[in-house]
C-alpha cells in the first residue's frame, strides 16, 4: 500500500506553478487545470463556498472529457492518481486566491476513492496537513449512487468527518438513491440532482413531492443544495421548495478565479418572481384587509370572505396569541371538499410551533408565510399566510392556507 506522504509527493512533482500563480498538472498525456463554480446560500445570494472542478486538454489543446474519465476510461491505479493530482490542483490554486471568508471548499472524491477509503482515504489528510487548510473548511462530495455497499460508504463518510470535514451527497435522486440510508449516514449536505429540478418542472406530481423531498432532508439535520440551476425559473423552483444553497449556471459559470465573497448574487428577481407566479401577493393583500377589518371589531366569517373568493385560497381559520386554533375552518368558495377530511386541522389544533405563526407573533401587522408544504386534510401543497389579528377583542393570528400548484395555474 502506497504510503499517503509517498504519494502526495509523487504527485506533487506532476504539479507546476503558473507564471500567474495558479497551478497546473500533467496526467499521461493531459493538462489539468482548476475552475470554480459558486455555491450561494437562497436566504442571501450571498456565496458561501465554491466546487472545484477539472478541466482536462490534451497536449494539442483539445479538450477532453472529464466524465470519460472518472467513470472507466482508466484502470484503478490511474484513476486514484488523476482523483488525488486534482484534489491537490484545486486546493493550492483555491488557497491562493482565498480569504478567509471566502467559504468552502467543494472537493469531489472517486467512488473507487470511497470505496478503498481505507487504502486511499489518508492522502487527504496528509494534503491537508502538508498545505495547513482548514479541513472545516473542506466539503468532501460523494456519489451516493458510486458506492452500492451502505456499510463502506458508511464508514467512509465517518471517517472524512472524523478528519473535520463536511460530507455532502451528490447527485441525490439519481439511480438507487435511498431515504432510509441517507437518514443514517448524518452527512452535512445533499445536493439534489439537476434531474429532480427538471421532473418537478416537467410533471405537478414530482413537483408536489419535492418540497416534502426537501423537508425530510432538513428533518435528517442536512442542508439541501440544488444543481444545475440554470435560469430565473428554476431558480424560482428551487426557492419554493425550501433549498438552502444552490448553484449553477444562472448564478455563475465554472471559471478560474473565484468569486469575491463581498459579492451577492441578486436573487430578489427570483423571490419577487416567485411571489407573483404563485398569487401570494394578491393573497396577502386580501389577508391584510381582513385583518383590518377584525380590529374593527368585524366577523371572521364576513371579514374573510373576499379572501375566500381568490381562487388559491383552501381555508381561512384564526388562532389565539397561544397558536391554538380558535375558530372552525372556512374553506374557500372554490376549494372544494378536503380530500381526508379528518386530518384536516380542527379548533384545539396547535400550530405555536409553526414558524408562520412565530414570526407572525414576532413582527406584528406583518404578512408572513410559511414555506411549501403538504397540506394533509387537502392532499395538496400549499403555503399558509398568517398576520396578527385580534378577533373579539382577543389578539390572535389570521391565518390562510393557500394552494400553490392552483395559485401558480392562475
Amino acid at each position: 500500500m502506497t504510503q499517503p506522504h509517498v504519494q502526495l509527493s509523487r504527485l506533487e512533482t506532476q504539479a507546476s506553478q503558473n507564471a500567474d500563480g495558479s497551478w497546473q498538472g500533467r496526467f499521461r498525456s493531459l493538462r489539468l487545470s482548476s475552475v470554480f463554480q459558486p455555491v450561494v446560500t437562497l436566504r442571501t445570494g450571498r456565496v458561501v463556498g465554491h466546487e472545484g472542478l477539472v478541466r482536462l486538454d490534451y497536449a494539442d489543446g483539445r479538450g477532453a472529457t472529464p466524465f470519460r474519465f472518472f467513470s472507466g476510461g482508466l484502470d484503478e491505479a490511474g484513476l486514484i492518481e488523476l482523483d488525488g493530482l486534482c484534489r491537490l490542483l484545486h486546493l493550492r490554486n483555491f488557497l491562493g486566491q482565498a480569504t478567509p471568508d471566502a467559504g468552502w471548499l467543494f472537493l469531489n472524491v472517486s467512488p473507487m476513492v470511497v470505496a478503498g477509503h481505507r487504502r486511499h482515504g489518508e492522502f487527504l489528510a496528509a494534503l491537508l496537513h502538508e498545505t495547513g487548510f482548514d479541513p472545516a473548511r473542506v466539503v468532501v462530495e460523494i456519489a451516493e449512487s458510486g458506492v452500492q455497499d451502505g456499510d463502506t460508504l458508511a464508514e467512509a463518510v465517518s471517517y472524512y468527518r472524523r478528519l473535520g470535514c463536511l460530507v455532502a451527497i451528490d447527485d441525490y435522486g439519481v439511480g438507487l438513491s435511498s431515504l432510509t440510508r441517507l437518514w443514517s449516514l448524518g452527512v452535512d449536505i445533499v445536493k439534489l440532482d439537476r434531474e429532480l429540478l427538471l421532473a418537478a418542472l416537467a410533471r405537478d406530481e414530482e413537483r408536489r413531492l419535492l418540497p416534502s423531498l426537501v423537508e425530510f432532508l432538513h428533518d435528517c439535520g442536512t442542508l439541501v443544495l440544488m444543481e444545475g440551476v440554470e435560469n430565473q425559473v428554476e431558480a424560482q423552483l428551487a426557492l419554493e421548495v425550501g433549498c438552502d444553497l444552490a448553484q449553477g449556471f444562472h448564478f455563475a459559470v465554472p471559471a478560474p478565479a473565484l468569486r469575491d465573497p463581498a459579492h451577492v448574487v441578486p436573487i430578489e428577481r427570483a423571490r419577487a418572481g416567485l411571489r407573483t407566479a404563485a398569487g401570494v401577493d394578491e393573497v396577502a393583500s386580501h389577508l391584510a384587509t381582513a385583518a383590518a377589518h377584525l380590529a374593527a371589531g368585524g366577523d371572521l366569517a364576513d371579514a374573510s370572505a373576499p379572501l375566500r373568493e381568490l381562487a388559491p385560497s383552501l381555508r381561512c381559520y384564526w388562532v389565539d396569541a397561544d397558536g391554538v386554533q380558535r375558530s372552525e375552518n372556512l374553506l374557500g368558495s372554490r376549494a372544494g371538499a378536503p380530500r381526508f377530511a379528518l386530518l384536516l386541522d380542527q379548533p384545539g389544533s396547535d400550530v405555536s410551533g409553526r414558524r408562520f405563526f412565530v414570526r407572525a407573533i414576532a413582527y406584528p401587522g406583518a404578512v408572513q408565510r410559511s414555506r411549501v408544504y403538504l397540506q394533509r386534510g387537502f392532499g395538496v401543497a400549499c403555503v399558509t399566510l398568517a398576520v396578527t389579528a385580534p378577533l373579539a377583542g382577543r389578539a390572535g393570528v389570521l391565518c390562510c392556507d393557500v394552494a400553490w400548484r392552483t395559485a401558480q395555474a392562475d
